[in-house]
């Protein structure tokens, strides 16, 4: 039996601990907390509740650029947007409205020899006064002026693999991943001198990317970081910080690198997320989601995607594993969730690359020719109503038989386009099944604040909890009535 909120029958109503975070244990019983497209907000003390479960964005279309997928985004410099679609490259500039400017063939990605397809990725740099747009082994440039085109970086151009910025270079890492790099002559990406080269030597090593991070020159290898500084030597001007300029947790996935929150992030060799804290690694993924991690296979062979931003007052890394799964990292919780763009909600979210525009944040489509803006006001995912579920921490009465005569839902169902019926699921052996549910009708766009509430729920020994929306709303509360003693939540629910 279900319907709109009445008041509760005799008895005592107790808070349901929300799931702050996603963590599925391999070991189910322990714990199979999910949100999905949900992530946990702090609230103040005063307010309806510490915290509440908040709808991540959703995707509504900014631009559609060539043929697509969207590759490379570039937002480096102000007031001109760069994206890398299929095979050309395109310029945009703010002020300019729907104007799309092609200005040339990039090519597609070659591996070179004897190199991982998964390592080779698009990336591009920009100075203020040009752009550099590498698709290993080659590298493209053009000035920032309108109409101006992309020419190939040739002469004595080496190849590479990765293309960054910093004080007035262009610093590339080599196309067949040794532990060499090279730059360019100060504030021109045409001219090399081929004296202009130096190595990784603090250990045997093989540079997979080079990034620009707390204008430090960022290094990124396979066995370890290492962090370079401008010293304005004639001969070369970088050299390896001798304090702390050595990270000893490298990466096998130069695409997993994201930066945000003052830190860098990736993924590691061993399958384990970390995160700069000034030069030393600090581990950020639980035991769970290493499970997750391992689950698709060895750290150093996964094909994984990381991007940052920033919306809201949250800063998120945003991991997508295989193409099957995507996990975000809220640095503000310390907590993660999942995202998908799936109807179903099983697929990862179809965010390829990210860039930003105003105060907007753009990501490019893995598949289409759209380049979609991050919207707080919409559940849609590119015309998908997308769910946002909550798996909860497990209940169970000690080694009593628990009746469950009633649950309560406390959530915003209103506005412009309400979240629909609410699904309220749940499970007796540990999330491997769902045996019952109800549908509850949230109301219409009238209706801002609702309880919805389901009776006659069953008895049970441990039960877990799931409820699912197919639009944006958020979640303040869960109440249940269940007569049994010694009633209790999981401990660290």
């Amino acid at each position: 039996m279900s319907g709109t909120a009445q008041p509760p029958p005799s008895g005592t109503m107790r808070r349901i601990p929300f799931p702050l975070e996603s963590y599925q244990h391999p070991s189910r019983p322990l714990s199979a907390k999910r949100l999905l497209n949900l992530m946990a907000e702090e609230e103040p003390k005063d307010a309806r509740t510490d915290a509440a479960l908040i709808s991540t964005p959703g995707l509504t279309t900014y631009q559609t650029v060539g043929s697509g997928p969207i590759v490379c985004i570039c937002s480096d410099w102000d007031g001109v947007l760069y994206y890398v679609s299929g095979t050309r490259a395109y310029r945009q500039y703010d002020s300019g409205g729907t104007v799309i400017e092609d200005i040339g063939s990039v090519g597609s990605p070659s591996t070179g020899a004897g190199t991982d397809p998964n390592l080779v990725m698009v990336t591009a740099a920009a100075s203020p006064a040009a752009i550099v747009i590498c698709v290993p082994p080659n590298a493209f440039t053009a000035p920032h002026a309108a109409g101006a085109q992309l020419n190939q970086i040739g002469g004595t151009f080496p190849g590479a693999n990765s293309v960054c910025f910093i004080d007035g270079y262009f610093v590339f890492t080599t196309v067949l991943y040794s532990n060499q790099f090279f730059i360019s002559a100060i504030n021109d990406p045409l001219l090399f001198n081929a004296l202009d080269f130096a190595s990784l030597e603090a250990s045997p090593n093989i540079i997979l990317r080079g990034i620009r991070h707390n204008h430090e020159l960022w290094l990124l290898g396979a066995s370890g970081h290492e962090v370079w500084y401008d010293s304005g030597d004639a001969d070369f001007p970088f050299r390896r910080r001798l304090s702390g300029g050595i990270i000893e947790y490298g990466t096998g996935q130069p695409k997993s690198v994201a930066q945000i929150d003052g830190s860098v992030f990736w993924m590691g060799a061993d399958g384990i997320v970390y995160r700069s804290n000034g030069y030393q690694a600090q581990r950020v993924s639980t035991h769970a989601i290493e499970a997750i991690i391992a689950s698709y296979g060895p750290g150093a062979s996964l094909f994984t995607l990381g991007m940052a931003y920033m919306q809201a007052g949250h800063a998120f890394y945003v991991l997508t594993i295989e193409g099957a799964r995507t996990l975000a990292y809220d640095c503000n919780t310390k907590t993660w969730h999942d995202r998908s763009s799936s109807a179903d909600g099983s697929g990862p979210w179809r965010a390829a690359c990210i860039g930003k525009v105003n105060d907007s944040v753009l990501v490019g489509d893995n598949a289409l020719n759209v380049v979609w803006m991050l919207d707080n006001t919409t559940g849609i995912d590119g015309g998908v109503a997308v769910p946002r579920q909550a798996t909860f921490p497990p209940l169970y009465p000690d080694t009593y038989r628990g009746f469950c005569s009633r649950v309560e839902v406390e959530m915003e169902t209103g506005g412009a386009v309400p979240p629909g019926p609410l699904l309220l699921e749940w499970s007796d052996d540990d999330g491997n099944t769902w045996k019952g549910s109800r549908t509850l009708d949230t109301g219409g766009t009238a209706d801002y604040r609702k309880r919805v509430y389901a009776t006659r729920l069953g008895s049970f020994r441990k039960r877990i909890f799931r409820m699912t929306v197919n639009n944006r709303t958020t979640f303040y509360g869960m109440d249940a009535e269940i007569g049994a003693p010694g009633m209790q939540t999981e401990r660290n629910s």
